[in-house]
């Protein structure tokens, strides 16, 4: 085992059932923390009082902003019924099932299907997840380790400056893999960023393609606009459920000042992977990210 390995699990098996999640921090702490975050990655500062950019007012909205159903959007077991409750059956991944404890995962492993996605129901950016594709090839003394540690609130999303996720319960959750709609296995995702109950324009992406991604407005003409860390060089075809996409995230927005309705298309269909509040990704050029906080009318 090398140094990074070995500090690595001595972390995770060691330190991290004694550190205190952010979540637990009191607000003043978290809004120094979260001041430090953003000028690491973006560059600069700016006055929480007074933000401007687009990516400085989402640092504001995911200290302060409330909506009683922050909980429930942000719980991938639980957003399963509100999404249900706000646009009828068919629209998540399929679930088969969710269990609290690693053992609770162990008794009830032979009654899953054999291939699935495993997941923490609280984490983001495709961390604290495991596509099995034969459960009966796994090593399951491994994976049940790895998966204990999701449960640990330091290692999930209670532990970052989004006050949505303070509330979610850790759980482990088994559900359908989506087949991509061709032979590449991959499916394409749309990320439809919304302002009061419009959509304003889409990141698209593919997990086949990792440094393609790029943005279009709801007409499908290609934006200006670099996204995050990827290059802008991604041509996508326009998707064949796009005027559903944005009807669908229309109803989905309308009580937020901003958030972002990320839908996959697959073989069988559309399908809402997740409401998205806050995640602090720049966009470029600043004037960009100008223009889109000029959209974005803190409450």
């Amino acid at each position: 085992m090398n140094i990074k390995k070995m500090l690595g699990k001595i972390k995770r098996n060691v330190i991290s059932p004694f550190i205190k999640p952010i979540c637990d921090w009191p607000l003043e702490k978290r809004v120094a923390g979260a001041m430090r975050a953003y000028a690491r990655q973006m560059g600069h500062t700016f006055d929480l009082s007074h933000p401007v950019l687009f990516t400085e007012k989402r640092v504001w909205y995911a200290l302060y902003y409330e909506h009683p159903d922050m909980t429930r959007m942000y719980d991938k077991y639980l957003f399963k019924a509100y999404i249900e409750e706000k646009l009828g059956p068919g629209y998540t991944a399929p679930l088969y099932g969710m269990w609290t404890s690693v053992k609770d995962l162990e008794r009830d492993w032979d009654t899953l299907p054999d291939s699935f996605m495993l997941k923490s129901n609280c984490s983001n950016c495709s961390r604290n997840i495991k596509r099995i594709l034969d459960k009966n090839s796994v090593d399951k003394r491994k994976l049940f380790r790895q998966v204990s540690q999701w449960l640990n609130p330091v290692n999930t999303c209670k532990n970052d400056y989004m006050r949505a996720y303070y509330d979610v319960t850790p759980r482990i959750i088994a559900e359908k893999i989506l087949k991509s709609r061709d032979s590449s296995g991959y499916l394409d995702n749309y990320k439809v960023q919304c302002f009061g109950g419009v959509a304003d324009h889409i990141i698209c992406g593919s997990a086949s393609r990792k440094d393609d991604v790029s943005a279009y407005d709801t007409e499908w003409n290609k934006l200006p606009v670099k996204y995050k860390n990827h290059r802008y060089n991604g041509d996508f075809e326009k998707p064949p459920h796009l005027a559903e996409m944005l009807d669908i995230a229309a109803k989905l927005s309308r009580e937020f000042p901003q958030i972002r309705v990320d839908f996959y298309e697959a073989e069988d269909g559309l399908y809402v992977g997740e409401l998205m509040l806050y995640s602090i990704y720049k966009y470029e050029s600043e004037e960009w990210d100008r223009k889109f906080g000029d959209k974005f009318i803190l409450p």
